[in-house]
């Protein structure tokens, strides 16, 4: 009797209404977060009842035995070769994804199955002409318990913030080792470029553990279009944000963390934003705590750049000000569940991870933002790495 047999027979006394179904690789937080496996290539993997069940190729199935969380795991050949008979396929023809998954739904009792919003369409489509029902969830709702992390996930994300911090570390070093030499930095007899410090940082992360991708080096102007990754030489008394988000080779999990530097001696206003970000960012550290709404810390914020003196202008395409989301949450994805903006009626809870990231942007001043990603505790909040506010770089 083969396991799929063996399973439907147990299965068949309680017949499963409907079922968690995926198709995906390690790239889908929500089957990472389910399955604990570092795949390569996307593979089905679904719910019996309490059960996560893994379907595996033969090459995998040891790793996936040994590294999974899968309570049970279905060859692939086994799955085929059932399918294949099921649908009177041609000898040596193989069963495609779609009527693998209308099999194991026969063979189990499955009426409806749950997918996420990263669901693969195509085989949704082909499962509904199968006849299968399929339920597209939310973002964010398939498995809602995310939003809170345990101890194991703190200490990986911790990890993960922790090579942010090794980023920051040869960003200070390399600036106070670098020369001004007609306004431009040199660092190892060559001009020193945002293109170089993002190299910098990604060997730094690298060394824990870490892979920095699209990490934000932005001097100058280039920082008030919030996303771009900067470019070009590096100026004396130019502020440089610096946005580090690596994520951990091992398990998935990311790490967010900003600050800002100036190579030389700031003017007056660009010390007063900095102060001004600084404040700012301290305020949001009082705020977060259990019970707090997110969106009156992200309105308390804003209200004092306002107050500040620091205006906001949004209907443009050059925005300027305080015009992005005063954090969000961050795990299995850099930007996830919950997002700290003007709206929404959301409270922190104990075991959220978010980040505080306060930022002003100015055409002719450049930009400051400074990011720490927290832990909310029990009466308040830990920073789960820290790096030192030092910006100034003589």
């Amino acid at each position: 009797m083969s396991a799929i047999q063996a399973n439907s027979q147990k299965t068949s006394r309680r017949k499963p209404k409907s079922s968690i179904l995926f198709h995906a690789d390690a790239n889908d937080p929500d089957m990472l977060y389910f399955s604990r496996f570092n795949a390569f290539d996307p593979y089905i993997a679904l719910t019996l009842g309490r059960k996560k069940v893994g379907i595996s190729h033969a090459m995998e199935y040891g790793r996936m035995e040994k590294e999974s969380d899968f309570d049970e795991i279905l060859l692939l050949s086994e799955v085929q070769a059932g399918a294949r008979k099921r649908f009177n396929l041609e000898q040596g023809q193989a069963a495609n994804t779609s009527q693998m998954v209308a099999h194991l739904a026969k063979e189990y009792g499955i009426d409806e199955f749950k997918v996420g919003d990263r669901f693969p369409t195509g085989l949704a489509f082909a499962l509904r002409d199968a006849g299968i029902q399929v339920s597209p969830c939310k973002p964010g709702t398939l498995f809602p318990e995310r939003i809170i992390k345990n101890n194991d996930e703190i200490k990986l994300m911790k990890k993960a913030n922790e090579a942010a911090c090794a980023g920051f570390q040869i960003v200070a070093k390399t600036l106070a080792e670098s020369k001004v030499k007609k306004g431009q930095l040199i660092h190892s007899g060559r001009v020193l470029t945002a293109e170089r410090i993002r190299e910098l940082i990604g060997q730094a992360t690298l060394g824990k553990g870490a892979v920095a991708l699209h990490t934000i080096a932005s001097p100058g102007d280039q920082a008030v279009d919030n996303h771009c990754a900067g470019y070009g030489p590096i100026r004396e008394g130019e502020l440089i944000v610096v946005d580090i988000f690596p994520r951990r080779q091992e398990d998935g999990y990311w790490g967010d963390m900003t600050r800002t530097f100036l190579k030389g001696k700031a003017s007056d206003a660009q010390r007063r934003l900095v102060r001004t970000v600084k404040k700012a960012h301290q305020m949001s550290l009082d705020m977060i705590k259990p019970g707090a709404t997110g969106s009156k810390v992200h309105r308390d914020v804003q209200a004092f750049f306002v107050k500040e003196g620091y205006e906001t202008t949004t209907d443009t395409s050059q925005p300027e000000g305080f015009f992005h989301a005063l954090g969000h949450g961050v795990g299995l994805e850099i930007h996830e569940s919950p997002i700290i903006a003007p709206r929404g009626k959301w409270r922190f809870k104990k075991g959220m991870v978010v980040t505080t990231e306060p930022g002003l942007y100015y055409y002719g001043l450049g930009g400051c933002r400074i990011e720490d990603s927290l832990q909310v505790t029990a009466d308040g909040n830990q920073k789960l790495a820290k790096a030192p506010y030092k910006w100034e770089i003589a």
